[in-house]
Formats: structure tokens, sequence, C-alpha cells
């Protein structure tokens, strides 16, 4: 992991636990391009696609909402791509069912909070956690991390928005487990 990306990342998630989003606007967008570079380009592909949904969710409208959404389930599909060729056959029941669980019970507990983004949500949901098996089924137990730290953060967001859940410091806590699971997907060769 680079320099420079552990350094914005550190600082991007000091500005979010201090609420300091005008600060935000300047090292949030820095993050994936910090991170992309010398990584192979599928791997460039997930995390530019991770850096289009983050400028994006820096607004707070419902069209910046769904633009992140969006941005951000195409780069879960490029994540499953990049993944995919380094697949060990490490993911077995016993470690895709407590993931699967915990999917199937969120998506139960959120359903009657998303509205109008039920199906989005579910759809996303679904790429969220086939990155996280995909990334378990490389048997690399960073990249494994990786994957689950996603699906905390995306959790933790979604909770957030969908029912009023929050944690303290809980935009740096959401940026911690972002970038950290950013970084050690990144870890592919």
């Amino acid at each position: 992991m680079a320099r420079p990306y552990l350094l914005l990342a550190a600082l991007d998630t000091a500005l979010a636990a201090a609420d300091r989003h005008r600060e935000r606007r300047i090292t949030k967008p820095l993050l994936m391009p910090a991170l992309l570079v010398g990584k192979p380009r599928p791997v460039q592909r997930a995390l530019a696609l991770g850096g289009v949904g983050d400028v994006a969710l820096l607004g707070s409208s419902d069209l910046a909402f769904t633009a992140g959404l969006g941005s951000f389930l195409a780069g879960h599909v490029a994540w499953m791509a990049a993944l995919r060729p380094r697949s060990r056959g490490a993911l077995t029941p016993a470690k895709a069912a407590p993931l699967l669980a915990a999917w199937a019970g969120l998506n139960a507990y959120l359903w009657s909070r998303t509205g109008k983004d039920r199906i989005p949500v579910l759809v996303y949901s679904g790429a969220l956690m086939g990155t996280a098996l995909t990334a378990i089924d490389t048997g690399d137990p960073a990249v494994s991390a990786g994957g689950v730290l996603f699906v905390a953060s995306d959790t933790l967001l979604a909770l957030e928005k969908f029912a009023d859940v929050t944690i303290p410091l809980h935009e740096g806590v959401v940026m911690a487990t972002y970038t950290a699971a950013q970084a050690l997907l990144a870890r592919l060769p």
C-alpha cells in the first residue's frame, strides 16, 4: 500500500469523524487515484469506479445517491472480475453461510425501510456480497478481509440511510472500514 494513500485515508477518516465535509471535498476524491497507481488494469477499473462513487456521494441529493450506488455497483462487478482469476476454491459453505445469513437478515430488516430504493438496494447488496464471497474464494487472508470490511462499511451506511442507526464517530468508522477494504482488495498481484 502506497504511503500517499495511507496518509490520505487517515486524513479523510479523521475529517469524516469530525464532520468536516467541506475539507473532504479535497481528500475523498484523491483516495482511489492514489491507490490505483501501479495496479493491474482490472484492479484499476474497480478502484476507478469506487472513486467515481466517492465523488458522487459527496453530494446529498437523491441523484447523488443513485449515481454513487450505480458506480459502486459497477465497481463490485469489476472487483468480481478482478478477483475471479485468483480463485483458489477457498470458499466453503462454512465460510459463506455467516455472510449470507447476515446479508439476508440485513435485507429483511431494511425491506420495509428502503421504499422506492428497495430493489436497487437489494441488487447492490447482492453485488457487494458477490465481491466478499469472491474475495474469500481467493484464499488470501488480506483480500478476504477486504471483502468482509466492504460489507461492514456498506452495512453501516445502509443502516444510517434507511434505519437512522448510527454509531459514535459513524462517518469516520465508515471511511476507516471502506479505505481499508479497498486497500486490501487491491493487494492482488
